[in-house]
Order: structure tokens, then C-alpha cells, then sequence
């Protein structure tokens, strides 16, 4: 009986966190210890250091991917369809007819392994033309007049 409490009181001892080189993790052994005295901790301030980490400026290049979320006790796939820029919200619009917005943490959490047999070029040609039909045609028409030979090369090249 003696033995085990002396053993319990070496693992204890040995309780810690440790940093392991090259790893991005850390790792903890043991269970930290509990604060007697019903000391507790604001809840605000856990809440306030969490930072999302959402791609800026890439938000259209989610657009056309397949998602899959567990609801009601079975999976729905659906599709990005839209990005909002001034919200940053995603709209997914899912098999059943069913639509949700949701933020980039929730939109992480639903998203497939993306489809690495369409080619990076392609992608950018789609995200490029939706950006062109999306420029007000008065913009179209001065970059059309403009002295920059770059832009006249850009749109003649296409005709």
C-alpha cells in the first residue's frame, strides 16, 4: 500500500508542460491542480484573446466549395455560394434546398478537403472573370481608353 502512494507522488511530481523542438504543439502531462476557495475566473477575458483567423482577401476563392454538416442526426452536403465583403459572412446553400450564413470559423469547421484535381489556374480564371463582370462598365470603358499600353494589351488580347 505504502509503495503506491509513493509512486502516485512521483508521477505527481513529474507533472508539467513541456515544449518539444520543431513541434508546434506543446504537451502536458498531468492535470493541473484545482484551486481551493471558489476562486474564479472572468469570463470575458478567455473570450476576448480568441482571434479568428480568417483568409483576408480570399474570401470569393471559397465560392463552388463543397461542404458536408452533421444536423439532426445525419450529414447535408452543400455548396459556398456567396461572399459577403462588407460582412464576411459565406452562403452555403445545401441539398435539401435548405441555406445558412455562416462566419469563417463555422465555415471551416464544414468544409471538405478541396478537389485537388482542378488545376490552381483554373480557379484563378474563374475568381478573375467573376471580378471583371463584376467592374461597372463606365471603369471598362476608360481602362478601354486609357494611355496605359497594359490595359489596352489586357482587353484586346481576349477578341
Amino acid at each position: 500500500m505504502e509503495d503506491n502512494g509513493i509512486k502516485q507522488q512521483s508521477n505527481a511530481s513529474a507533472a508539467g508542460v513541456y515544449e518539444l523542438p520543431g513541434e508546434p504543439a506543446i504537451v502536458i502531462n498531468g492535470v493541473p491542480d484545482i484551486i481551493p476557495g471558489g476562486c474564479t475566473i472572468a469570463p470575458g477575458n478567455a473570450s476576448s484573446k480568441v482571434e479568428m483567423h480568417a483568409p483576408s482577401g480570399l474570401g470569393e476563392w471559397f465560392e463552388g466549395r463543397d461542404v458536408q454538416k452533421w444536423f439532426m442526426g445525419r450529414y447535408f452536403s452543400g455548396m459556398v455560394t456567396d461572399f459577403d465583403k462588407d460582412s464576411g459572412w459565406y452562403r452555403v446553400h445545401y441539398e435539401d434546398g435548405d441555406s445558412e450564413d455562416l462566419d469563417w470559423q463555422e465555415l471551416e469547421e464544414v468544409l471538405l478537403p478541396l478537389d485537388v484535381t482542378v488545376p490552381l489556374k483554373a480557379l484563378a480564371r474563374r475568381i478573375v472573370r467573376k471580378d471583371k463582370k463584376s467592374v461597372p462598365k463606365s471603369v471598362k470603358k476608360e481602362a478601354a481608353h486609357s494611355q496605359n499600353p497594359q490595359i489596352k494589351r489586357s482587353t484586346t488580347k481576349g477578341k
